[in-house]
Formats: structure tokens, C-alpha cells, sequence
């Protein structure tokens, strides 16, 4: 699942315990810097536990986000809790818990908008929210079990110029530009969610993960 056989295997391996006493639904969260795999990493703890016999599906808190050219004409980065439209996020978790199905338009990367058609979320046991926005303080309390990715600063910007230009179809220079207030945002709305973290892992620029021991 990953080269390193940390999180993937780690959260699967908490979450199928958690289930063992106590009833579905189970709510996981996933958060960190953007471009760290997030989305690769729920990906593979949907696919370890159907592995074991876990129905599980993943949102991103990407969906619930402004698009860029509103957050643009605000004047706000997507790590700006004012760029997440937290209502309707609250309102797809309530449905989850509920076991009641509910629709996302997903997030488009490069261009910066939500697709027009809308993908339905079924009930199923685990639901894994990743995101930026993953551990907001009005969401928080409602995850089982909560993932913070972790880097150094220049690994993690480093990682994110490399998606801006090759996610987002940037040039170099307006890639490196973004990134400074950005990164004031991160560390004043979404660094400190890394307190409230059941698991934290590190993550470098080939995308291995190690679990950070005592954290947490």
C-alpha cells in the first residue's frame, strides 16, 4: 500500500478496531498542507479496508470550498477558514451519520471551479473526509479518528510549486508568488489542527510517510 507501510496500513488498522466496538458510521479525517497525498492517501485506506470487509468511501473538503476566481476577488487563500462553506460540509457529514446518501460536485484542480454534475455519495461504513480543511474547528468533533500529514517548510513548499505548475497549470514565478501568503494562512488556520490529531505522519517530496512516534 506504501512503500514506508505507515498510514494506509496504521489508519486502516485503528479504524477496523474502532468498528469491532462500536457500530458504524465511522468518520475519518485526513488534513494537512496541500499537495502532501491526501487524496492518494484515502484512496488507499478505502482500498485496505474493502481488503477488510469494510464498506468506505472519501469526500474533500475541496468540494465545499469557494471556487478560486470568488476566493481570488475576496482576497482569501484556500487555507482561509472564509474560503470553506462549512454549513453544507456540516450537512453532508450530518447525512453520512444519518446513512442517508448525499451529492458532491467535485473540485477541479486546474481549473479552480466545481464540476456541474454532482457525485452521490451511498452509505457505507467509513467515510474519509481529506482536505485542507479536514480538522476545522466546527468539524473536528465529529471525526473518529483524525490524520495530519507533516513535513519541514521547504519540503512542504517545494511540494507545492511542483503542483501548481504541473496540477494547476501555473507558471514557475506566479507558482513561487502564491505560496508566501498561503503559507501565513496555513500556519494561522490549519497548522495548529495538528494538536487535535489522533495520528501524524511525515511526508517527503517521493511521497513516503513515516509515522511520527509519540505524537498525538
Amino acid at each position: 500500500i506504501c512503500s514506508c507501510g505507515m498510514p494506509p496500513p496504521v489508519s486502516a488498522t485503528l479504524t477496523h478496531t474502532a468498528l469491532e466496538s462500536r457500530p458504524p458510521p465511522f468518520l475519518v479525517a485526513i488534513c494537512g498542507w496541500a499537495d502532501t497525498g491526501k487524496s492518494t492517501l484515502a484512496a488507499r485506506l478505502r482500498a485496505a479496508l474493502g481488503r477488510l470487509g469494510v464498506s468506505a468511501d472519501s469526500i474533500s473538503t475541496d468540494d465545499f470550498m469557494r471556487d478560486r476566481a470568488e476566493r481570488n476577488a475576496l482576497g482569501i487563500s484556500g487555507y482561509d477558514l472564509r474560503s470553506l462553506d462549512v454549513q453544507a460540509l456540516q450537512g453532508a457529514l450530518a447525512s453520512f451519520v444519518d446513512r442517508e446518501p448525499f451529492s458532491v460536485h467535485p473540485y477541479d484542480n486546474r481549473t479552480g471551479t466545481k464540476n456541474p454534475r454532482p457525485r452521490t455519495i451511498l452509505p457505507v461504513e467509513v467515510l474519509v473526509g481529506e482536505g485542507i480543511h479536514s480538522l476545522h474547528p466546527d468539524l473536528a468533533h465529529r471525526m473518529d479518528l483524525k490524520v495530519f500529514i507533516d513535513s519541514g517548510e521547504a519540503t512542504l513548499r517545494q511540494m507545492r510549486h511542483r503542483a501548481n505548475i504541473h496540477k494547476r497549470g501555473m507558471a514557475a514565478d506566479d507558482a513561487a508568488a502564491r505560496i508566501s501568503s498561503e503559507w501565513q494562512d496555513y500556519m494561522a488556520a490549519v497548522r495548529p489542527r495538528i494538536e487535535v490529531a489522533d495520528l501524524v505522519v511525515q511526508v517527503d517530496m517521493e511521497f513516503n510517510y513515516r509515522r511520527v512516534e509519540g505524537a498525538a
